[in-house]
């Protein structure tokens, strides 16, 4: 795992005050990042803005110009800041080619196509808000041009928490500097960054990380555990009994059903009524009722929104307060959901609660729980917000958010931790692909697994198993669930 923080501003002044880095040092490292990155016969243009990000983009511009190498300087807004004036005048001193932002619209419409990069050192991690019209326009045009295209820091547009301004610079690879930063691991953010890299800014980055307490982590393909079967002398009672409810829509609880048995499950039940009337697969089991030896349940896929629909189900589990569960879809529009997750938060027992709904869904969590009236869009743009919220007032919960960039909050100890998996792809947006994950996730409970780490090592897997797809539109549920056995 690696640490995210919210404001690296506060990084850079601790690396400064402790370290005695100036902040013209780190400025040259950063732009020294930056030249890693680029070919020494391309030809260069670069975005700068008025602050520190613009200065990062002038430094750049002095240590790359040369004779005959084709390199502009395109000032999208004057320089304002001391350290932006003193690398704008330095550069000149160099005889950098500029282009000013009146000019810009003619200048790319004429000389745009022969660039072979784009760097864009506009906006750093300040920004808020909306682009100006001229900085929109300016932006359009950046992101119609073909070439490469890197960015300095943070893609312009992004704010703090990685929502985006209209026609935000899209980057196929964003350089950021010292420290990973939550602007970067939004859903949104994710058409934004490319591929990210750190820079190290004139100290070891374990050093510079020292300076502020991270906002979260990010999760690393090397933190996935999958469940494997280390010892010989076993059966299928080894590996947990898995329920699963179906209700309205039989499919998805299948689906959910066949990935749990995918991923471990010794025993995995499909609980229905009229059970012997499904079409079940010959390798699931199916009853009416609850198996004896249930180790965890799933819960809400398919299930049906009436009150009747569920009443049974959470009447056993209320009843069943060690069993672990999986809650998703339809479940969250019960209005018992609250009293059941206060009644599990107050329990006091080990029980394992994961739930995963996605920004729609979690709109209606936190309504019916009373923790505010959110539309769809506003749970995006503040999902971290929202998720750490949920969990304070539920701590005996692990929520587990999807989106293109998937968090998992968690109280451990006092606080609420918050994980990023940022893995998985487009291939997932199918109709079924959510009824996978919680098959996933209610098979490691079953296993015996805690809740946190069944939602973090399915969310993984979910997301891996995506990425061997070997189409990005073509990718069903099924072929989903064979892929997590091919991890």
């Amino acid at each position: 795992m690696q640490k995210i923080f919210f404001d690296s501003r506060i990084l850079d002044k601790a690396a400064r005050d402790a370290f005695g880095l100036t902040e013209d040092i780190m400025m040259e490292n950063a732009a020294m990042a930056l030249e890693k990155e680029l070919k020494k016969d391309e030809a260069i243009l670069i975005a700068t803005g008025s602050g520190n990000n613009g200065g990062d983009g002038w430094a750049l511009a002095r240590r790359i110009c040369s004779a005959g190498k084709k390199l502009t300087v395109l000032e999208a807004l004057e320089a304002k800041s001391p350290a932006c004036l003193l690398q704008k005048e330095r550069a000149l001193k160099c005889g950098v080619n500029v282009v000013k932002a009146k000019d810009a619209e003619n200048f790319l419409d004429e000389n745009g196509r022969d660039f072979d990069c784009v760097v864009d050192c506009v906006f750093g991690s300040g920004f808020h808000g909306e682009f100006a019209d001229g900085i929109k326009c300016l932006m359009k045009k950046l992101n119609a041009l073909e070439c490469k295209k890197l960015a300095c820091d943070i893609p312009s547009g992004l704010d703090s928490y990685g929502n985006a301004a209209d026609d935000f610079f899209a980057a196929d690879l964003t350089v950021t500097m010292g420290a990973l930063k939550l602007a970067l691991f939004s859903s949104t953010a994710k058409d934004a960054c490319g591929k990210i890299l750190v820079a190290d800014l004139g100290i070891d980055r374990e050093l510079f990380e020292g300076g502020a307490e991270e906002c979260a982590m990010l999760l690393e393909e090397k933190d996935l555990t999958l469940p494997h079967r280390k010892k010989q002398n076993v059966n299928k009672g080894t590996f947990g009994h898995t329920a699963i409810v179906a209700g309205e829509k039989t499919g998805a609880a299948l689906i959910a059903s066949n990935a749990a048995l995918r991923f471990g499950s010794g025993l995995v039940t499909l609980v229905a009524k009229d059970a012997d009337k499904k079409n079940i697969p010959c390798e699931l089991m199916a009853s009416d009722d609850f198996p004896a030896n249930t180790s965890a349940v799933g819960l809400g896929m398919g299930l049906g929104r009436k009150e009747e629909d569920s009443a049974a189900y959470l009447d056993f589990l209320e009843k069943n307060e060690d069993i672990p569960c999986l809650l998703d879809a339809d479940i969250f529009y019960s209005p018992r959901i609250k009293s059941f997750l206060e009644k599990r938060s107050a329990s006091g027992k080990n029980a394992s609660l994961v739930l995963t709904p996605h920004p729609k869904e979690f709109s209606v969590l936190l309504e019916n729980c009373g923790l505010g009236k959110y539309s769809t869009g506003e749970v995006c743009a503040n999902a971290f917000e929202l998720a750490k919220k949920f969990c304070a007032s539920f701590p005996g919960a692990v929520l587990l958010l999807k989106g293109a960039v998937v968090l998992i909050a968690a109280k451990e100890d006092e606080d609420i931790r918050v994980y990023a998996n940022p893995y998985g792809t487009q291939a997932l947006a199918k109709g079924g692909s959510g009824d996978v994950l919680s098959g996933l996730v209610a098979s490691l409970l079953a296993q015996g697994w805690s809740a946190k780490e069944s939602a973090v090592n399915a969310s993984l897997a979910h997301a891996l198993a995506s990425r061997l797809a070997p189409c990005d539109y073509a990718l069903t549920p099924l072929e989903l669930i064979r892929h997590v056995g091919e991890l």
